[in-house]
């Protein structure tokens, strides 16, 4: 065969495959089209390409306690193990509490959330009702997923007030999505375009069938993916104002949403700004010698002038990039609190949370529209931040409130808790002659924690924070709670007759809705240890009168 023919053969060739190739383009563009105009195969409204925001529904499951009693209990292994009645008595007072990490207390036991502490108010003002709080805060849900919450909860759950304190995650998925985009192949980009076509997800729905609940295993994976997105991914991305224009919206939209459901149901909403913590910059405070940057080099051996600090700041901020202006206004913050301009330093503080180009904290203009959804459409609002500042040092809201950026200290939690306590009694849910109740149990928590020295053995008032509770209320990790129980494990391995670390750890399993069995081991082992210990055999009675028997680690009966 001559060259002239083999090359003649093989331009035929790829001629052939690039025209095959057109068509299967063109046939696959057809169909994308055809299911697009049908609806069919679309991604839902609601739904996040994040798998740490997937939420699979329903999100409770109906099971059974040993003495017969029906419950609905939670599913998703996110959330801790609650049960409420499947039918509410009468008297009933159901309180449902949604959010995000926030809500759910990261960082410690589910003890520690504004939601138990609402709770034990309740069941003191309002003996004579049966009072159920039931927290169905799970981590890293934005306001898209709270709002399909809120509409499960009303439909199907009888609840008679909503309480919903969401907003810190409503840039995760923009931040993740731009990170990706940033640093994805040419092929990953197309693969990717490929996934999210309605051909692709009719054709997975068709195989597979609808995607499975998260497992625990998922669990700890979205941790990961989480830390990636508090870390690295918000360091290497952008968000340009129009497009926090439009998140801004879109939270707005959702929240409408909320209440139209609540109406629709007949049930009360309340909605909650978002606090943050307005002394955080990070998991590291500025270097004790930051000023100095600020000072001329001959006084550099001398305490810094503060004016002249601040004056340089200011000078600094008049020319400074935008992406330069959080971390300037932080820095004048802190030298206006110290020159005693409080109200200044707050303001500053402020101003550098809503122009962090990170967007790790709720903003203010979010705040702004939850409380204009509220007043518009006639809802109870109640504003987190006030209650918080009154409760902190010169009202600069900060550690004390925080331990990191968005996630309650127990102090915080209690001081929240009480807000919303006197929000019901507002509401008339609550008698005006109970808010006693409030200010006593407020005081009683607030001195508790300031002389905790151990952290209880007692199931319902067990914090999670370790062996050093100073130390572990302070530290800043988002995944402390989940660091404990690795170091409880390594404790019981090296000596199995610590009967502290077998409590603790029964106590985490307890929480854990695949956790009973190993809750009732440790409980055992360590009732072996402690034989007289009144606290143990409370925990161990009350897992074998609450766990329900449909659950899928079904505790032995003795």
């Amino acid at each position: 065969m001559s060259a002239s023919k083999a090359s003649s053969e093989l331009a035929g060739n790829l001629l052939t495959a690039l025209v095959s190739f057109s068509i299967l383009i063109l046939l696959f563009l057809l169909l994308e089209g055809a299911l697009r105009v049908g609806g069919v195969g679309a991604r839902g409204s609601s739904a996040s390409r994040l798998a740490y925001q997937q939420l699979p529904l329903p999100v409770l499951r109906q099971a059974e306690r040993p003495d017969g009693t029906r419950v609905w209990a939670t599913a998703d292994p996110r959330l801790p193990f609650q049960t409420i009645l499947a039918s509410k008595p009468e008297t009933g007072l159901r309180v449902v509490t949604l959010g995000g990490s926030a809500t759910a207390g990261l960082g410690f036991s589910p003890n520690v959330t504004f939601a138990r502490h609402l709770e034990r108010m309740l069941e003191e003002a309002l003996p004579a009702r049966r009072v159920e709080v039931l927290n169905l805060g799970i981590v890293a849900l934005s306001s898209r997923q709270v709002k399909r919450l809120v509409a499960e909860v009303c439909e199907n759950y009888a609840p008679d007030i909503v309480v919903v304190y969401s907003g810190n995650n409503e840039f995760l998925e923009i931040h993740a999505e731009k990170y990706a985009a940033a640093n994805r192949s040419v092929l990953a980009s197309i693969a990717d375009g490929v996934e999210r076509s309605h051909v692709f997800r009719t054709l997975r729905l068709a195989l597979y069938g609808r995607p499975k609940s998260p497992s625990l295993a998922d669990r700890d994976v979205s941790h990961e993916d989480l830390r990636l997105t508090q870390a690295r991914i918000i360091e290497d991305v952008d968000v340009a104002p129009e497009e926090v224009r439009e998140v801004v919206d879109g939270y707005e939209a959702n929240l409408e949403n909320m209440v139209d459901v609540a109406s629709a149901t007949g049930t009360s909403l309340v909605l909650v700004s978002v606090a943050s913590n307005w002394k955080w910059r990070g998991r590291s405070d500025l270097p004790a010698d930051w000023m100095r940057e600020f000072v001329p080099p001959d006084e550099v051996e001398r305490a810094p002038d503060l004016a002249r600090v601040h004056g340089a700041l200011e000078q600094r901020m008049a020319a400074a990039p935008a992406d330069e202006r959080s971390a300037l206004l932080f820095r004048r913050a802190v030298v206006e609190e110290a020159l005693g301009d409080f109200e200044a330093a707050r303001a500053s503080y402020g101003a550098a949370m809503n122009e962090d180009p990170h967007l790790r904290r709720a903003l203010d203009a979010m705040n702004e529209r939850v409380e204009a959804v509220a007043r518009r459409r006639k809802v109870t609002f109640l504003d987190a931040v006030a209650p918080l500042a009154d409760d902190a040092e010169h009202g600069i809201v900060g550690f004390g409130q925080f331990y990191d950026y968005v996630h309650f200290t127990p102090r915080g939690a209690v001081v929240l808790a009480d807000a919303l306590f006197r929000t019901l009694v507002s509401m008339g849910v609550v008698p005006t002659d109970r808010l006693d109740v409030a200010e006593a149990y407020r005081e009683h928590r607030l001195r508790a924690l300031a002389e905790l020295e151990h952290d209880p053995f007692e199931l319902a008032a067990w914090m999670g924070v370790g062996f050093e509770p100073e130390q572990g209320i302070a530290d800043r990790d988002l995944w402390k709670f989940d660091r404990l129980v690795g170091e409880l494990d390594e404790r019981i391995e090296a000596d199995g007759r610590d009967a502290r670390a077998l409590v603790y750890r029964g106590n985490a399993h307890y929480f854990r809705i695949d956790g009973a069995a190993q809750a009732e081991s440790d409980y055992r082992a360590a009732l072996a240890l402690r034989p007289d210990d009144r606290a143990i055999r409370d925990n161990l009675e009350r897992l074998l009168a609450e766990r329900p028997l449909g659950s899928p680690d079904r505790v032995a009966r003795p």
